[in-house]
């Protein structure tokens, strides 16, 4: 499953084969389809075991900061930051897959695949929900239609910073570091604030 989350994450679902996965694991190619029957199997099982803990830690924070605040809602900076901060922890920590897992959850994203639809509703609707009503609760001056469009234009800008964080370095000639996550973290936090506070037009 680590090579298989390398070389999905590096080649995407097309451009990787199960033997490519076997000899990368160093396992017969029998074995591999014995485990998990087909490459979509594989494909989904990674994801799942690395989507679901970072789920609960956003979870667990949020429900944390809803009880502290009482009858008030959380501060806005604090509900973003628990809502992306575990993707940046992922983001630098080998033993979480590291990068490897932010970029396949960006690739199941932007280039989606059929047989994935369900598994990404499953593991991302109704995180993505609970933290969208403590938001909005922020953002009274927006009609429903102008709120969702500001948290889809978030969650797409958050995809796409993961998914070129490790190549902010190259792409800008040294101006940001790729290493610096929470300079990233605390930029990105500034600006999903100002799109849910912004004036309605």
């Amino acid at each position: 499953m680590d090579a298989a989350e390398r070389l999905f994450a590096e080649h995407g679902f097309n451009g990787t084969s199960l033997r490519q996965l076997a000899t990368e694991a160093e396992v017969n190619l029998a074995a591999a389809n014995y485990h998990f029957n087909s490459k979509e199997a594989l494909y989904l099982e990674v994801i799942r075991r690395r989507i679901r803990p970072i789920n609960q830690v956003r979870l667990d924070g949020l429900r944390q900061a809803v009880e502290q605040a009482g009858d008030a809602p959380p501060p806005l900076a604090n509900v973003i930051d628990l809502m992306i901060r575990p993707f940046f922890e992922a983001h630098r920590d080998p033993q979480s897959g590291g990068r490897h897992i932010v970029q396949l959850l960006a690739r199941s994203m932007t280039e989606p695949l059929p047989f994935t639809n369900k598994l990404l509703s499953d593991e991302f609707h109704s995180t993505l929900t609970r933290f969208s009503q403590v938001i909005r609760r922020h953002a009274p001056q927006l009609t429903p239609e102008e709120y969702l469009w500001r948290l889809s234009f978030v969650v797409g800008a958050l995809q796409h910073t993961l998914g070129t964080l490790h190549q902010m370095g190259d792409l800008t000639r040294g101006i940001c570091r790729s290493d610096d996550y929470e300079g990233t973290l605390a930029r990105f936090v500034r600006f999903a604030v100002g799109v849910f506070t912004a004036p309605a037009d």
